[in-house]
């Protein structure tokens, strides 16, 4: 079944809300290329949800792979030769590791190193002809916050949020928190926010555009899943 693509695109990310939110994104950059048909199918052997693109260029299948927490990624070599080796040899991947550093004084560049250095020599020994980082001194609520007329959309919020209203911190994910709590407070909104799959009610209402746009992390480079 999967030897007839031209290319293969693996996404490794942390955990469920990252899964959420570049599984939306890739479905809204499909949008923008009618030339192309994106379709979700369902692995019979794993159950795992995947993607198969269909464009000018031919077929083209997407794996994406949520370890649960970043001191995991480097051990996603097998799960990834496990899903090239369904193509043939001489179909390229293309691999995007989605990560964040959970901490804006960490270096990005730490990530070059030490297990994570034998984990990018696998994958280029494992079928991988790209590595793709796309990485921030930040967590993906930090990516969120890039929107603030979407998440007050998303809170009903008679006014839209403003940069002054965000807390203080260094953790998206705290000062989203810390925002609804108070505003909760106010009787502003009665909505939480929750991470994995129920966060994506967030994310529907997210400019995407707008995200991709502020460059916190490259996402744009996503779009080349749809490009000759």
């Amino acid at each position: 079944m999967e030897k007839d693509f031209e290319q293969g695109f693996a996404l490794i990310m942390e955990a469920a809300t990252e899964y959420q939110f570049y599984e939306a994104l890739l479905l809204h950059i499909a949008k923008k290329h009618p030339e192309c048909t994106i379709q979700k199918l369902k692995d019979n052997d794993t159950y795992e949800d995947y993607y198969v693109v269909q464009g000018p260029f031919g077929k083209r299948i997407i794996r994406m792979n949520a370890v649960g927490t970043i001191t995991q990624i480097h051990n996603s070599a097998s799960w990834f030769n496990n899903k090239a080796a369904l193509t043939k040899k001489s179909v390229p991947w293309t691999v995007f590791l989605c990560y964040d550093t959970d901490n804006y004084n960490a270096d990005v560049t730490k990530f070059y190193k030490g297990d994570w250095k034998d984990f990018r020599q696998k994958l280029t020994a494992r079928r991988a002809k790209q590595i793709i980082d796309l990485a921030a001194n930040a967590d993906i609520e930090d990516i969120f916050l890039q929107d603030l007329h979407g998440i007050s959309s998303y809170l009903g919020l008679l006014e839209d949020i403003t940069p002054a209203d965000i807390p203080t911190g260094k953790k998206g994910s705290a000062k989203l928190k810390q925002l609804l709590i108070r505003l909760r407070n106010e009787g502003k909104t009665t909505v939480y926010y929750h991470k994995g799959e129920r966060a994506r009610a967030l994310i529907e209402h997210l400019d995407l555009d707008k995200i991709i746009q502020s460059n916190i992390v490259p996402l744009y480079l996503l779009e080349n899943i749809f490009l000759q």
